[in-house]
């Protein structure tokens, strides 16, 4: 895809230019004035630098002029819209920035596409701005080199090989892997433990998916997880996965946390309230020939089927019984 022309209305701000570099420049495209200057706050005030655009041919250019770090792109914007704009970054940017999608679409479909063009993470409006700023600086901090050798994959990536499978007839059971509890996990202990943990459970998909023929893992937003995997093994894949985490959660709290069972987490309203161990919720959807499924809808059912997860009692795993 070709990157649109330039506008040529628009031309960055001279504060912007005569900014000293920070460690970090947040881009944040949206055509709505209000939610432009309420981010761009928030994130100065966090330490970033911050560019903005009020719409998708003016992200474009700030892309090309600025090369940020992190991306906050609305879904509908004047222009070319959030998509168009995450498939010209990817093309032009490669796999360096973070890429955070704002949408009013509330359905699974829908983030799921989105992760398809090539997006991060997904944040529903309206926005939380601090949620917003912790998934920034979670993304930030913890996302494995691109080049690495052992690695997850991306969204992109992960939906390609996806693809293949489907097109070569080939069965294949897809696993997605919610974390819990991450957020207020997080607001108790700090971004460095939050970090740690997430990273520690995309260790465990990897180890896991290289015990499989052809098991690949991913990442789809801050924290949740995608696998590919045969599906005569998907039921080992998932109780090994359900295993290993229940043997490593202890070590992510404090000893006294660990022996009353849960932690005590204050939000900004002043108001604490209690919280359970963090968990994996696993949603299972298989596509067997000759009744095999479109990708999207396999993974739309995978993500069903992990929010289900969430309640079940009878188990942290839902597999789909449709197939």
């Amino acid at each position: 895809m070709a990157l649109v022309s330039a506008r040529s209305q628009f031309t960055p701000s001279s504060a912007e230019a005569e900014f000293a570099p920070f460690p970090t420049t947040v881009l944040i495209a949206d055509d709505d004035p209000s939610v432009r200057r309420l981010l761009r706050i928030a994130f100065e005030l966090d330490g970033f630098r911050t560019i903005t655009a009020a719409d998708g041919d003016e992200a474009i250019v700030a892309l090309r002029l600025h090369q940020p770090a992190v991306v906050i792109v609305d879904a509908a914007m004047p222009g070319c819209n959030g998509t168009a704009v995450c498939r010209a970054l990817r093309q032009e940017l490669g796999w360096g920035p973070t890429v955070i999608m704002l949408t009013g679409r509330t359905d699974v479909a829908d983030r799921l596409a989105a992760f398809e063009c090539g997006v991060d993470d997904y944040l529903e409006k309206p926005i939380k701005v601090m949620e917003l700023v912790e998934r920034v600086r979670l993304h930030h901090h913890t996302d494995l080199p691109r080049t690495s050798g052992s690695r997850l994959l991306g969204s992109v990536e992960i939906y390609d090989d996806l693809r293949r499978r489907l097109e070569a007839a080939q069965p294949v059971a897809v696993v997605m892997t919610e974390i819990q509890g991450l957020r207020p996990y997080t607001r108790h202990y700090g971004f460095a433990r939050g970090e740690s943990l997430v990273g520690a459970v995309a260790d465990l998909l990897l180890e896991l998916a290289r015990l499989e023929p052809d098991g690949l893992a991913g990442r789809l937003g801050a924290q949740d997880f995608i696998a590919l995997v045969e599906p005569a093994q998907v039921q080992g894949f998932t109780a090994a996965l359900h295993s290993a985490f229940e043997a490593r959660r202890a070590s992510f709290y404090d000893p006294v946390d660990v022996l009353r069972g849960w932690i005590d987490v204050t939000d900004r309203a002043g108001r604490t309230r209690r919280h359970r161990p963090v968990h994996l919720a696993v949603g299972v959807a298989v596509s067997d020939p000759p009744h095999a499924l479109h990708h999207l809808d396999l993974l739309e059912r995978a993500a069903e089927l992990a929010h289900y997860a969430r309640t079940l009692k009878a188990g942290p795993t839902a597999f789909d019984r449709r197939t």
